[in-house]
């Protein structure tokens, strides 16, 4: 088990009331803020002041996140810089707000302190590596090397472009890393952690290696109420905050690539048979590297299919008119899947795999993100699943990049697809009886995918509704 790095002996106070209200005026902007749309209160839980030199101050705050039906945790890390000579413009993009009145007294008075977001402050990724818990063998900045010189952050730059969580490319450390910092907080071991751990020392080169992570524990007394079912039997009390990983040299994002192809009215197909390959060769690992799962139960996945479906309809206007329709495609359905569960074994999936979470770079795709889909409870998103839900979220990017992107070929999204779909059932095997089979699961997966691509967007991103809204229809139609 990872020993946490942050534990009693490094906590602080909770952040006063005027840190809590800057910090609840600048959460919800964030792309990572994971209610939006929903009234909750913010809570503090747990907090940490990291080591650091200077005048800065790093602190670290696990809020919690309550209101009807919803109870998460966030982390916001902060660093509070007081006066002039910051290392950080007090007016940059990284600037949370300030606290008037607030620092050591100067003479003229009391000195302000600049409230920075630590995931894009160099004193946080510091004092990350300083405390970080390093892989065997790895070279670097790590607890015995002492705080990361001058040339390790060199370069350095938090992505502009946020998630459901806040990355930072440090090419200067262990040959190249990217820090991600962890905002919606999993109680206890990380699969964006646990999996990447399993999948190198197994050999699976379609992945990033961790290098290092960062955890925090907690003793029973500090669970917060109702976080009991977190911890069930020996289950450690820890929460990783953030991992570094190999930075994939010659990167590009998979799902910019997609749409660039399909943009220029250039074919996908090549790589999309690529990447098949090499999810199908990562399940094929996470098949062995993690206890089975039980064989599928046909019942169990129709009712969740269903209960996620009237979910989505009491969430979404234009779904509670589809709601008969889907009820039907899954009551016809339920033979076929019911065929697939004698020779389909649940297992340890990626559980949010989509374009956007893979890089085409100098060695080919690289797999990230393990963490699953940001929205669904921690127990959903780790526990033994289908490995087609994860065929089925490429499939919907490949969708996606069609329609981002402009493609001015009308059958550019189905040769990819396709071309997908043979070289993963080619690397797995998948054939006859089994093939039908597995069709019909794939479908009620990707009709699964869809409905919950409509209540993001019509939350998020209203101008994209469309675009899963057509693949709803298509599927209820009898089409992919």
């Amino acid at each position: 088990m990872d020993e946490p790095a942050l534990d009693r002996g490094m906590r602080t106070a909770p952040p006063s009331a005027e840190l809590l209200a800057l910090v609840e005026g600048w959460m919800p902007a964030r792309r990572w803020y994971p209610v939006k749309g929903t009234a909750v209160r913010t809570v503090p839980w747990l907090s940490w002041e990291l080591p650091s030199p200077g005048a800065a101050s790093v602190e670290v705050h696990l809020l919690r996140l309550v209101g009807d039906g919803v109870d998460l945790v966030v982390q916001v890390p902060l660093v509070l810089d007081p006066g002039p000579g910051a290392a950080v413009p007090d007016d940059g993009p990284s600037v949370v707000g300030h606290l008037a009145g607030a620092g050591a007294p100067g003479a003229g008075g009391a000195v302000p302190v600049t409230v920075h977001d630590g995931a894009a402050h160099p004193a946080y990724w510091a004092a990350v590596l300083r405390l970080a818990e390093w892989a065997h063998g790895e070279a670097g900045a790590g607890p015995s090397a002492g705080a990361p010189d001058a040339d390790e952050l060199a370069g350095a730059r938090p992505l502009a472009v946020e998630q459901s969580n806040s990355s930072v490319v440090l090419p200067g450390v262990a040959g190249g890393g990217m820090l991600k910092v962890v905002r919606a907080v999993a109680l206890g071991p990380n699969p964006d952690v646990t999996i990447p751990r399993a999948l190198a020392g197994a050999g699976f080169a379609g992945a990033p290696r961790p290098l290092a992570w960062l955890t925090a524990g907690w003793e029973p007394q500090d669970d917060a109420p109702g976080a009991d079912a977190a911890h069930p039997g020996a289950e450690p009390r820890i929460a990783h905050l953030a991992v570094l990983a190999e930075l994939v040299h010659g990167a590009q994002d998979g799902f910019d690539l997609a749409c660039a192809l399909a943009g220029r009215g250039e074919s996908f197909a090549d790589g999309a048979g690529a990447l098949g390959r090499a999810v199908a060769r990562m399940h094929v690992v996470l098949a062995g590297a993690f206890e089975p799962g039980p064989p599928l139960d046909a019942k169990w996945l129709v009712d969740d299919l269903r209960r996620r479906a009237d979910t989505a309809a009491e969430q979404t206007p234009v779904l509670a008119a589809r709601r008969d329709a889907v009820r039907g495609f899954h009551d016809e359905a339920v033979s076929l899947l019911a065929q697939s569960g004698a020779s389909t074994r649940l297992q340890r999936i990626h559980g949010d795999l989509h374009l956007g979470q893979v890089l085409h770079g100098d060695e080919g795709w690289k797999i990230l993100d393990f963490e699953g889909e940001p929205m669904r409870p921690v127990a959903e998103r780790t526990r033994p699943d289908v490995a087609l839900r994860d065929v089925a979220g490429m499939l919907r990017s490949v969708d996606y990049a069609a329609a981002v992107g402009h493609a001015t070929d009308p059958g550019w999204a189905s040769a990819a697809s396709a071309a997908f779909l043979d070289a993963y059932r080619a690397e797995t095997g998948v054939s006859g009886d089994e093939a039908r089979a597995a069709e019909a699961l794939l479908r009620a997966l990707l009709l699964d995918k869809a409905l919950y691509e409509v209540v993001y967007e019509t939350r998020n991103r209203p101008a994209w509704q469309h675009i899963p809204l057509a693949a709803v229809d298509r599927l209820l139609a009898g089409q992919v």
